[in-house]
């Protein structure tokens, strides 16, 4: 047999499972005291959790979630003749689940407050463990290392700026490097910069940055996975997918020049400057080509991600090739995007990121695809445009 009640006291939330074999009557419960928190942001990235207690039966608790009144707490009340049942923990968004830790619990004989954290490592596919969640949420405060959702973003405003000077190949500052000097492929991961991020106010489409993903073919990625792990998806216009003619972009990108490159020997120079709340992430790439070895081409452009107005500047410095064409963008494609699923390009106005009934969002703001600039590449800045959540 089993009971179940469930009570609501301020903005803490306790479920109240009673469990009985037939053997024991539940007149005192023992109590295990759940603290959860995620260091995923909220409600940007999960705004729902959901609890599933198993024993001789399953009880489902399911709550919204608020940031502010984060860590949430679920007190469990159990008689059971060994103490022992499973549990699960997943953070949704909407109605898909996003992260899920999972595995037994063992009542103790005095009541017990144990931290569990819904780790970012425990999202997509990968399914943690209630003990690491555990040994996580006791050992690191999540206040601190939550990450912060803004407004909701659906577009970005395209127009044209001055370009970011910055010669990030030699800036003075503790969190610069470089990658892509050594012959890779495919796209790169930022693993060093990643405990910075949380810090990092800048939202791309109104989502936190959880990785960054350098690819040499002229594009950084914010996916949780590499964008294209044996580096060669072909660059080309972002809504190919849309008309059945190919592959999609890699989705949360931005391309500051997209097409087949090789690296210099600098690589692709990057940095996180500034203080709080006016950092920017600056990714060059130097003398790049556009042939197999690097030779006499010189191909110099620059993506900043702004923290203060949440602006994706491209600039371009140096930018020479044979045929010179190619250096204008002749095979190269230019933008941002999200998921390209709203319409075709000669449907989407670049300057409101607005398919041309005026409503609905592109997805995505290409500048350019194969076609040359013959004026030079143009400085772009990318605006995002709030929407009501």
């Amino acid at each position: 047999m089993t009971s179940t009640r469930w009570l609501a006291i301020s903005m803490s939330i306790f479920l109240s499972v009673c469990i009985s074999l037939g053997l024991a009557a539940c007149t005192d419960p023992r109590k295990l005291v759940l603290s959860i928190d995620t260091n995923a942001g909220v409600p940007c990235d999960i705004d729902r959790i959901r609890i599933r207690a198993s024993a001789s039966g399953t009880t489902t608790f399911e709550r919204s979630l608020d940031a502010g009144h984060l860590p949430l707490s679920v007190t469990l009340l159990d008689e059971t003749t060994d103490g022992r049942f499973d549990v699960e923990i997943m953070g949704l968004k909407g109605d898909v689940e996003v992260m899920h830790v999972t595995g037994p619990l063992q009542f103790g004989d005095r009541e017990v407050a144990q931290p569990v954290m819904l780790d970012l490592k425990c999202a997509g596919t990968t399914k943690c463990t209630v003990s690491d969640a555990m040994a996580v949420g006791s050992t690191s405060p999540p206040s601190s290392s939550r990450f912060q959702c803004g407004p909701s973003v659906l577009r970005y405003a395209a127009a044209m700026t001055s370009p970011d000077v910055t010669d990030v190949c030699h800036v003075l500052t503790p969190h610069a490097g470089k990658v892509l000097a050594d012959g890779s492929r495919g796209p790169v991961r930022l693993t060093d910069l990643e405990p910075l991020l949380p810090g990092f106010g800048f939202r791309f489409y109104g989502q936190p940055i959880h990785q960054i993903w350098v690819g040499r073919d002229g594009y950084v990625s914010f996916g949780r996975d590499t964008p294209d792990p044996n580096g060669d998806l072909a660059a080309g216009p972002f809504d190919r997918n849309l008309k059945k003619l190919g592959a999609p972009p890699p989705p949360r990108s931005v391309m500051a020049f997209w097409d087949k490159m090789s690296m210099g020997s600098q690589g692709v120079c990057y940095e996180l400057d500034g203080a709080p709340g006016s950092q920017k992430l600056r990714l060059a790439w130097t003398h790049a080509c556009l042939t197999d070895k690097c030779g006499s081409d010189n191909l110099n452009f620059m993506i900043t991600l702004d923290e203060s107005n949440q602006q994706v500047v491209l600039s371009y410095g140096t930018m020479t090739a044979t045929p010179p064409e190619r250096a204008q963008g002749a095979t190269a494609t230019v933008g941002l995007v999200h998921d390209a699923t709203g319409c075709p390009v000669d449907q989407c106005v670049l300057e409101t990121g607005l398919c041309k009934d005026g409503a609905t969002p592109c997805g995505y703001s290409q500048v350019s695809s194969n076609m040359a600039h013959t004026g030079g590449m143009p400085n772009m800045a990318f605006s995002p445009i709030t929407a009501p959540r």
